[in-house]
Protein backbone atom coordinates (compact mmCIF):
# COMPACT_ATOMS: atom_id res chain seq x y z
CA UNK A 1 0.00 0.00 0.00
CA UNK A 2 1.75 3.39 -1.22
CA UNK A 3 2.35 5.65 2.06
CA UNK A 4 0.12 8.60 2.77
CA UNK A 5 3.49 10.07 4.43
CA UNK A 6 4.19 13.31 1.95
CA UNK A 7 7.67 12.78 0.55
CA UNK A 8 10.68 14.15 2.50
CA UNK A 9 13.54 15.94 1.02
CA UNK A 10 16.24 15.45 3.68
CA UNK A 11 19.31 17.67 3.48
CA UNK A 12 21.98 17.14 5.38
CA UNK A 13 25.91 17.46 4.94
CA UNK A 14 26.53 14.49 7.43
CA UNK A 15 25.80 11.25 5.68
CA UNK A 16 27.10 7.38 5.05
CA UNK A 17 29.95 6.54 4.62
CA UNK A 18 30.57 9.53 7.29
CA UNK A 19 31.44 8.50 10.47
CA UNK A 20 30.38 11.88 12.46
CA UNK A 21 27.37 11.54 15.07
CA UNK A 22 25.39 13.47 12.87
CA UNK A 23 26.47 11.25 9.63
CA UNK A 24 24.98 8.18 12.57
CA UNK A 25 21.93 10.05 13.24
CA UNK A 26 20.76 10.74 9.81
CA UNK A 27 21.24 6.81 8.68
CA UNK A 28 19.83 5.79 11.39
CA UNK A 29 16.67 7.76 11.24
CA UNK A 30 16.52 7.44 7.20
CA UNK A 31 16.42 3.52 7.75
CA UNK A 32 12.89 3.84 9.64
CA UNK A 33 11.57 4.92 5.98
CA UNK A 34 11.14 4.50 2.42
CA UNK A 35 12.46 5.37 -0.53
CA UNK A 36 8.71 6.65 -1.91
CA UNK A 37 8.98 8.35 1.34
CA UNK A 38 12.41 9.83 1.68
CA UNK A 39 15.36 11.37 -0.69
CA UNK A 40 18.30 12.34 0.71
CA UNK A 41 21.47 14.90 -0.16
CA UNK A 42 24.35 14.76 1.75
CA UNK A 43 28.51 15.20 1.24
CA UNK A 44 30.38 12.33 0.36
CA UNK A 45 33.11 12.41 3.36
CA UNK A 46 36.79 12.08 1.56
CA UNK A 47 38.63 9.12 3.12
CA UNK A 48 35.65 7.55 4.75
CA UNK A 49 34.99 3.65 4.87
CA UNK A 50 32.63 1.93 2.73
CA UNK A 51 28.98 1.09 4.56
CA UNK A 52 26.37 -1.03 2.87
CA UNK A 53 23.75 1.38 2.42
CA UNK A 54 20.18 -1.30 0.71
CA UNK A 55 17.70 -0.46 -1.65
CA UNK A 56 14.59 -0.90 0.40
CA UNK A 57 16.10 2.07 2.15
CA UNK A 58 15.69 5.99 1.00
CA UNK A 59 17.43 7.06 -1.84
CA UNK A 60 21.25 8.70 -1.04
CA UNK A 61 22.31 11.35 -3.33
CA UNK A 62 26.04 12.74 -2.87
CA UNK A 63 26.25 16.33 -4.01
CA UNK A 64 29.22 17.78 -2.74
CA UNK A 65 32.84 16.23 -1.68
CA UNK A 66 33.85 16.89 2.14
CA UNK A 67 37.04 17.51 2.40
CA UNK A 68 38.97 15.52 4.97
CA UNK A 69 39.58 17.11 8.83
CA UNK A 70 42.23 19.40 8.41
CA UNK A 71 42.43 20.30 4.88
CA UNK A 72 43.07 23.40 4.09
CA UNK A 73 40.80 25.53 2.36
CA UNK A 74 37.72 23.35 3.01
CA UNK A 75 35.77 25.83 4.43
CA UNK A 76 35.80 27.60 1.13
CA UNK A 77 35.20 24.18 -0.73
CA UNK A 78 32.31 23.66 0.60
CA UNK A 79 30.59 26.84 -0.02
CA UNK A 80 31.98 26.36 -3.56
CA UNK A 81 29.83 23.83 -3.88
CA UNK A 82 26.86 25.85 -2.68
CA UNK A 83 24.78 26.67 -5.81
CA UNK A 84 25.19 22.86 -7.41
CA UNK A 85 24.01 21.71 -3.79
CA UNK A 86 21.03 23.93 -4.26
CA UNK A 87 20.01 23.47 -7.99
CA UNK A 88 20.25 19.22 -7.71
CA UNK A 89 18.20 19.74 -4.44
CA UNK A 90 15.70 22.09 -7.24
CA UNK A 91 15.87 19.39 -9.62
CA UNK A 92 15.37 16.40 -7.01
CA UNK A 93 12.41 18.00 -5.04
CA UNK A 94 10.69 18.38 -8.01
CA UNK A 95 12.01 15.35 -9.82
CA UNK A 96 10.84 12.89 -7.02
CA UNK A 97 7.81 15.06 -6.22
CA UNK A 98 9.49 15.87 -2.40
CA UNK A 99 6.42 17.73 -0.51
CA UNK A 100 8.53 18.93 2.81
CA UNK A 101 12.10 19.86 3.06
CA UNK A 102 13.82 18.78 6.02
CA UNK A 103 16.65 20.80 6.91
CA UNK A 104 19.39 20.29 9.71
CA UNK A 105 22.39 21.69 10.81
CA UNK A 106 25.49 21.27 12.08
CA UNK A 107 26.12 22.86 8.53
CA UNK A 108 25.18 26.33 7.89
CA UNK A 109 26.18 25.50 3.81
CA UNK A 110 23.25 22.88 3.57
CA UNK A 111 20.91 24.41 6.27
CA UNK A 112 20.97 27.54 3.82
CA UNK A 113 19.98 25.45 0.98
CA UNK A 114 17.32 24.12 2.81
CA UNK A 115 16.00 27.17 3.27
CA UNK A 116 16.52 28.50 -0.02
CA UNK A 117 15.09 25.80 -1.80
CA UNK A 118 12.09 25.75 0.55
CA UNK A 119 11.54 29.55 -0.67
CA UNK A 120 11.63 28.66 -4.30
CA UNK A 121 9.29 25.55 -4.28
CA UNK A 122 6.69 27.17 -1.72
CA UNK A 123 7.48 23.58 0.50
CA UNK A 124 7.04 23.85 4.10
CA UNK A 125 10.48 23.50 6.17
CA UNK A 126 11.23 21.54 8.93
CA UNK A 127 14.50 21.79 10.66
CA UNK A 128 16.61 19.66 12.57
CA UNK A 129 19.44 21.05 14.77
CA UNK A 130 21.99 18.78 16.69
CA UNK A 131 23.76 21.40 18.31
CA UNK A 132 23.18 25.36 19.14
CA UNK A 133 24.23 28.15 16.16
CA UNK A 134 23.52 31.41 16.81
CA UNK A 135 24.71 30.71 20.35
CA UNK A 136 28.02 29.49 19.78
CA UNK A 137 30.97 31.80 20.73
CA UNK A 138 32.42 31.81 17.45
CA UNK A 139 31.10 35.39 16.27
CA UNK A 140 29.73 34.29 12.97
CA UNK A 141 28.38 36.61 11.36
CA UNK A 142 26.19 34.14 9.02
CA UNK A 143 24.16 33.00 12.05
CA UNK A 144 23.14 36.38 13.00
CA UNK A 145 21.44 36.35 9.21
CA UNK A 146 20.23 32.86 8.75
CA UNK A 147 19.08 31.53 12.47
CA UNK A 148 16.37 34.13 12.47
CA UNK A 149 15.10 33.58 8.68
CA UNK A 150 14.78 29.72 9.22
CA UNK A 151 13.22 29.85 12.03
CA UNK A 152 10.44 32.14 11.34
CA UNK A 153 10.24 30.16 8.26
CA UNK A 154 10.23 27.30 10.18
CA UNK A 155 6.48 24.94 10.45
CA UNK A 156 8.43 22.68 12.92
CA UNK A 157 11.78 22.25 14.49
CA UNK A 158 13.21 19.12 15.76
CA UNK A 159 15.73 19.01 18.50
CA UNK A 160 18.67 16.38 19.93
CA UNK A 161 17.41 16.97 23.81
CA UNK A 162 14.83 18.65 26.06
CA UNK A 163 17.26 20.68 27.14
CA UNK A 164 17.65 22.14 23.66
CA UNK A 165 13.76 22.35 23.73
CA UNK A 166 13.87 24.47 27.13
CA UNK A 167 16.64 26.53 25.56
CA UNK A 168 14.50 27.38 22.04
CA UNK A 169 11.17 28.05 23.84
CA UNK A 170 13.07 30.54 26.30
CA UNK A 171 14.71 32.18 23.47
CA UNK A 172 12.15 31.89 20.25
CA UNK A 173 8.31 31.08 22.71
CA UNK A 174 6.91 31.33 19.09
CA UNK A 175 8.70 28.64 17.32
CA UNK A 176 7.24 25.04 17.44
CA UNK A 177 9.78 22.62 19.12
CA UNK A 178 9.62 19.04 20.20
CA UNK A 179 12.95 16.66 20.79
CA UNK A 180 13.44 13.97 18.09
CA UNK A 181 17.03 11.92 19.81
CA UNK A 182 19.89 10.08 18.27
CA UNK A 183 18.09 6.48 17.05
CA UNK A 184 19.63 2.51 16.62
CA UNK A 185 17.70 0.13 14.61
CA UNK A 186 19.67 -2.95 15.98
CA UNK A 187 17.36 -5.26 17.51
CA UNK A 188 16.57 -4.17 21.15
CA UNK A 189 19.13 -5.75 23.00
CA UNK A 190 18.97 -9.03 24.72
CA UNK A 191 21.41 -8.81 28.04
CA UNK A 192 22.11 -12.38 27.54
CA UNK A 193 23.53 -12.14 24.29
CA UNK A 194 25.55 -9.62 25.33
CA UNK A 195 29.65 -9.83 26.03
CA UNK A 196 30.54 -11.15 29.50
CA UNK A 197 31.65 -8.16 32.35
CA UNK A 198 32.78 -10.22 34.98
CA UNK A 199 36.41 -10.15 33.96
CA UNK A 200 38.50 -7.18 32.19
CA UNK A 201 41.44 -7.80 29.82
CA UNK A 202 45.25 -6.64 31.12
CA UNK A 203 46.18 -4.67 29.96
CA UNK A 204 42.34 -2.68 30.20
CA UNK A 205 41.67 -1.63 27.54
CA UNK A 206 38.87 1.83 27.47
CA UNK A 207 37.58 2.87 24.07
CA UNK A 208 36.11 6.31 22.52
CA UNK A 209 34.04 6.44 19.13
CA UNK A 210 33.33 9.61 17.57
CA UNK A 211 34.62 13.07 17.26
CA UNK A 212 37.01 14.59 19.14
CA UNK A 213 36.30 18.50 19.20
CA UNK A 214 35.71 21.48 20.55
CA UNK A 215 32.79 20.34 22.58
CA UNK A 216 34.55 17.55 24.66
CA UNK A 217 38.29 18.16 24.52
CA UNK A 218 38.51 19.29 27.66
CA UNK A 219 37.26 15.84 28.74
CA UNK A 220 39.34 13.73 26.40
CA UNK A 221 42.50 15.94 27.57
CA UNK A 222 41.95 15.14 31.26
CA UNK A 223 41.29 11.63 30.65
CA UNK A 224 45.02 11.28 28.64
CA UNK A 225 46.75 13.32 32.05
CA UNK A 226 45.00 10.39 33.71
CA UNK A 227 45.90 7.90 32.02
CA UNK A 228 49.54 8.36 32.43
CA UNK A 229 49.37 7.44 36.44
CA UNK A 230 48.01 4.15 34.77
CA UNK A 231 50.79 2.51 32.62
CA UNK A 232 48.85 -0.65 32.29
CA UNK A 233 45.81 0.94 30.65
CA UNK A 234 45.04 1.57 27.07
CA UNK A 235 43.42 4.01 24.98
CA UNK A 236 41.45 2.91 21.60
CA UNK A 237 39.64 5.78 19.60
CA UNK A 238 37.63 4.54 16.60
CA UNK A 239 37.86 8.24 15.33
CA UNK A 240 38.49 10.43 12.16
CA UNK A 241 39.83 13.12 14.65
CA UNK A 242 43.42 14.78 13.17
CA UNK A 243 45.94 12.68 14.92
CA UNK A 244 47.91 15.91 15.10
CA UNK A 245 45.09 17.81 17.29
CA UNK A 246 45.00 14.74 19.61
CA UNK A 247 48.68 15.08 20.35
CA UNK A 248 47.99 18.38 21.05
CA UNK A 249 45.74 17.21 24.19
CA UNK A 250 47.59 14.71 25.16
CA UNK A 251 46.45 11.36 23.00
CA UNK A 252 49.86 9.89 21.91
CA UNK A 253 52.01 6.91 22.26
CA UNK A 254 51.71 3.65 22.15
CA UNK A 255 49.52 3.06 24.54
CA UNK A 256 47.14 5.27 22.17
CA UNK A 257 45.31 3.30 19.18
CA UNK A 258 43.36 5.57 16.52
CA UNK A 259 41.68 3.67 13.84
CA UNK A 260 38.23 4.30 11.71
CA UNK A 261 35.72 1.92 11.60
CA UNK A 262 32.25 2.00 9.70
CA UNK A 263 28.89 2.33 11.93
CA UNK A 264 28.11 -1.06 10.48
CA UNK A 265 31.08 -2.32 12.75
CA UNK A 266 31.08 -0.14 15.53
CA UNK A 267 29.40 -1.80 18.00
CA UNK A 268 31.52 -5.16 17.39
CA UNK A 269 34.40 -3.02 18.43
CA UNK A 270 32.92 -1.30 21.37
CA UNK A 271 32.58 -4.65 22.81
CA UNK A 272 36.09 -5.88 22.61
CA UNK A 273 36.58 -2.75 25.42
CA UNK A 274 35.97 -3.05 28.95
CA UNK A 275 35.34 0.54 29.52
CA UNK A 276 33.73 3.13 27.27
CA UNK A 277 34.61 6.80 27.99
CA UNK A 278 31.85 9.20 27.09
CA UNK A 279 33.43 12.53 27.09
CA UNK A 280 31.97 16.31 27.11
CA UNK A 281 32.64 19.88 28.34
CA UNK A 282 36.02 21.23 29.88
CA UNK A 283 36.39 23.52 27.09
CA UNK A 284 35.95 27.31 26.77
CA UNK A 285 35.45 27.22 23.06
CA UNK A 286 31.75 26.20 23.06
CA UNK A 287 29.28 28.30 24.70
CA UNK A 288 27.41 27.61 27.63
CA UNK A 289 24.20 26.89 25.82
CA UNK A 290 26.26 24.22 23.99
CA UNK A 291 27.35 22.50 26.57
CA UNK A 292 24.54 22.37 29.00
CA UNK A 293 21.86 21.39 26.40
CA UNK A 294 23.47 19.22 24.30
CA UNK A 295 22.79 14.87 23.77
CA UNK A 296 25.99 13.36 22.45
CA UNK A 297 25.69 11.16 19.80
CA UNK A 298 28.03 8.13 20.88
CA UNK A 299 25.93 7.77 23.73
CA UNK A 300 23.39 5.28 21.98
CA UNK A 301 26.07 3.18 20.78
CA UNK A 302 27.52 3.34 24.10
CA UNK A 303 23.75 2.24 25.78
CA UNK A 304 23.65 -0.69 23.50
CA UNK A 305 26.86 -2.01 23.49
CA UNK A 306 26.79 -4.19 26.86
CA UNK A 307 30.15 -2.40 28.32
CA UNK A 308 29.80 0.07 31.75
CA UNK A 309 30.43 3.70 30.67
CA UNK A 310 32.94 5.99 32.63
CA UNK A 311 31.19 9.36 31.68
CA UNK A 312 33.52 12.98 32.18
CA UNK A 313 31.20 15.36 31.92
CA UNK A 314 30.11 18.56 33.61
CA UNK A 315 28.36 18.55 36.95
CA UNK A 316 25.70 20.98 35.52
CA UNK A 317 24.58 19.79 31.71
CA UNK A 318 21.78 17.49 30.52
CA UNK A 319 23.44 14.60 29.82
CA UNK A 320 24.91 14.33 33.19
CA UNK A 321 21.22 14.73 34.07
CA UNK A 322 20.42 12.00 32.13
CA UNK A 323 23.05 9.71 33.36
CA UNK A 324 22.03 10.61 36.32
CA UNK A 325 17.64 9.62 36.09
CA UNK A 326 19.05 6.22 34.33
CA UNK A 327 21.96 5.32 36.42
CA UNK A 328 23.31 4.24 33.11
CA UNK A 329 27.44 5.15 33.58
CA UNK A 330 29.79 5.98 36.22
CA UNK A 331 29.54 9.87 36.66
CA UNK A 332 32.78 11.52 36.79
CA UNK A 333 33.18 15.71 37.00
CA UNK A 334 36.47 16.37 38.73
CA UNK A 335 39.36 15.42 36.26
CA UNK A 336 41.39 14.36 39.72
CA UNK A 337 38.54 11.61 40.63
CA UNK A 338 39.22 9.86 36.77
CA UNK A 339 42.03 7.51 38.04
CA UNK A 340 40.12 6.68 41.18
CA UNK A 341 37.08 5.60 38.86
CA UNK A 342 38.94 3.72 36.28
CA UNK A 343 40.10 1.45 39.17
CA UNK A 344 37.03 1.17 40.31
CA UNK A 345 35.64 0.03 37.36
CA UNK A 346 38.69 -2.10 36.69
CA UNK A 347 37.83 -4.31 40.04
CA UNK A 348 33.97 -4.18 41.31
CA UNK A 349 32.52 -6.30 39.00
CA UNK A 350 29.01 -5.66 40.15
CA UNK A 351 28.98 -1.95 39.43
CA UNK A 352 30.33 -3.00 35.74
CA UNK A 353 27.45 -5.34 35.43
CA UNK A 354 24.63 -2.69 37.03
CA UNK A 355 25.54 0.06 34.73
CA UNK A 356 25.17 -2.33 31.62
CA UNK A 357 21.90 -3.37 32.97
CA UNK A 358 20.43 0.49 33.59
CA UNK A 359 22.08 1.09 30.32
CA UNK A 360 20.05 -1.47 28.04
CA UNK A 361 16.56 -0.10 30.04
CA UNK A 362 17.96 3.40 29.07
CA UNK A 363 18.31 2.25 25.62
CA UNK A 364 14.80 1.57 24.89
CA UNK A 365 13.64 4.94 24.41
CA UNK A 366 16.16 5.46 21.56
CA UNK A 367 14.81 2.23 19.46
CA UNK A 368 14.31 3.53 15.57
CA UNK A 369 10.77 3.06 15.43
CA UNK A 370 9.83 5.22 18.52
CA UNK A 371 11.80 8.16 17.27
CA UNK A 372 10.82 8.27 13.18
CA UNK A 373 7.16 7.64 14.70
CA UNK A 374 7.39 11.34 16.24
CA UNK A 375 8.84 12.40 13.40
CA UNK A 376 5.58 11.02 10.64
CA UNK A 377 3.81 12.53 13.40
CA UNK A 378 4.80 15.85 12.84
CA UNK A 379 4.87 15.87 9.17
CA UNK A 380 1.43 14.47 9.19
CA UNK A 381 0.06 16.95 11.31
CA UNK A 382 -2.69 19.30 10.08
CA UNK A 383 -0.13 22.55 9.92
CA UNK A 384 2.59 20.71 7.88
CA UNK A 385 0.36 18.22 5.79
CA UNK A 386 -1.98 20.64 4.32
CA UNK A 387 1.07 22.83 3.44
CA UNK A 388 2.95 20.44 1.80
CA UNK A 389 -0.15 19.91 -0.69
CA UNK A 390 -0.11 23.23 -2.35
CA UNK A 391 0.89 22.53 -5.73
CA UNK A 392 4.48 22.76 -7.16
Amino acid sequence: MPSTLPKILYLSRSVPPGASGSSVITANLARQFTPGEMVIIGAYFVGSPPVEWQPEWPRLIHATIHPPDGWRGGRWLRWLQWPWLVLLGLWVCLRQQCQVILGTYPDEVYLLAAYVISLLTGRPLLLYFHNTYLEQPRGNIMAGWLQPRVFKRARHMFVMSRAMQDLYRRYYPDLSCTPLVHSFNEPLPNSQALPATDTVQHPLRLALSGSVNASNEGAVAHLAQALAALPDTELWLYSRTNPAYLRQLGIDGPRFRLTTVSRDHLIQELQQADILFLPHGFSDRESVEEIETVFPSRTIEYLISGRPILAHVPEKCYIADFLREHQCALLVTQPEALVEAINRLRSDRGLRRQLVANALRAAHQFHGPVVASHLRNVIQSSEVTLAAKLPL
